[in-house]
């Protein structure tokens, strides 16, 4: 814990690393807990599959006992006009298995009203499970925005259904600190914290490269930092989500340690 934030390292920040080095790699900087990708997104491969390995999960949990280190949220269930919750089933059980609260869901089906069906059928299933099902909105996808987001967990009636407020996609979006506080504050059950440029990217693709590759630390940006801790819950959960191609050269535990150092640095500056 750090001002009572429960600090992550995401899976971006160290993207490409096998799952037991992501969890040596949050332990060694100092992360209460790590993010592990269980799904890819859609159209990406899946570098290190989990679910339906069981000696991999066994050493999952060994390890994360071990070392202390929990695991706070899975990437990444994508809804389209093709889904099937059925088929998602062994993704919750391998989510339960390793405790994780939160599993990460985007959407890119057009209809909303199946969209919202299909979420409270994934949020039906996540329940029996003691899980929750954190909505990301990005510009590229049809959630693109935080009223989108919210719309979306609405329609689906789920009580376990809320929002994974991330502060570049807020940004990118058109969002801002005054669209979050607009919105019940249990609605945010958890925060994506990094920085941005000031200049907006010209169009989706160079959107998805500054998200996947063009991040900044806390603090070094334009992005309303601040403003926008000042909103939200006090104790929020924060997942560092830092990745940048010019950290190519670090290796897995220095990119945990340079998104920890920093973090750290812009939550002792809001001087809680």
């Amino acid at each position: 814990m750090y001002a009572d934030h429960r600090l992550s390292l995401a899976y971006l920040t160290v993207q490409g690393c096998p799952p037991l080095d992501h969890v040596r790699a949050a332990a060694a900087a100092g992360y209460d807990s790590a993010g592990l990708r269980l799904i890819a997104p859609l159209g990406l491969d899946l570098a290190h599959p989990i679910v339906g390995d069981k000696a991999l999960i066994g050493r999952l949990k060994s390890l994360s006992a071990e070392l202390g280190v929990d695991f706070l949220d899975g990437e990444v269930f994508t809804l389209t006009p093709a889904t099937d919750v059925r088929e998602w089933q062994a993704v919750l059980e391998t989510a339960a298995e390793l405790s994780m609260p939160l599993m990460q869901i985007t959407s890119e089906d057009p209809d909303r009203n199946r969209a919202a069906d299909n979420l409270a059928r994934i949020a039906g299933m996540a329940a029996d499970h003691g899980i929750a099902m954190a909505i990301e909105f990005m510009r590229w996808r049809t959630a693109a925005t935080i009223e989108d987001a919210a719309e979306l967990a609405g329609l689906s009636g789920a009580r376990n259904v809320g929002i994974l407020l991330d502060a570049l996609h807020l940004s990118r979006s058109g969002g801002s600190p005054a669209a979050v506080a607009a919105l019940p504050s249990d609605l945010i059950l958890y925060l994506q914290l990094c920085d941005a440029g000031a200049d907006m990217p010209a169009d989706d693709p160079s959107c998805i490269a500054e998200a996947r590759g063009g991040r900044l630390q806390p603090g070094t940006g334009a992005l309303w930092l601040r403003e926008l801790m000042d909103v939200l819950p006090a104790d929020i959960a924060i997942s560092v989500e830092t990745p940048n191609s010019a950290d190519h050269a670090l290796d897995f535990t220095q990119k945990a340690q340079k998104g920890m150092d920093f973090s750290r640095r812009f939550l002792a500056s809001l001087g809680r």
